[in-house]
C-alpha cells in the first residue's frame, strides 16, 4: 500500500493541512510485471490503473484531495 499527499494552504484556517492526493494498493505480482529496464516506455497513469487506486482527478490534471487506503 502507498499513499501521496501534498501540504497545502487551507483557507478556512490559514495553515498548512496534508492532502492526500493518491492511495493504492499494490500487489507484489502485479508491481513486478512492470518493466523498470524500459521504464521510459511505462505511461505512469496507465501503470497506475493496474492497481486498486483512489485518486481524483479533474479533465485538465488537477488533483482533488482523497481519503487514502488505511487499513495496514
Amino acid at each position: 500500500m502507498a499513499s501521496g499527499f501534498s501540504q497545502r494552504l487551507d483557507k478556512s484556517t490559514g495553515s498548512i493541512s496534508d492532502d492526500y492526493l493518491l492511495s493504492l494498493k499494490v500487489p507484489r505480482d502485479v508491481f513486478e510485471k512492470i518493466d523498470f529496464d524500459n521504464i521510459n516506455r511505462v505511461d505512469p497513469i496507465e501503470a497506475l490503473s493496474r492497481f486498486d487506486l483512489r485518486r481524483k482527478m479533474t479533465s485538465t490534471g488537477i488533483f482533488k484531495p482523497i481519503e487514502p487506503f488505511n487499513d495496514l
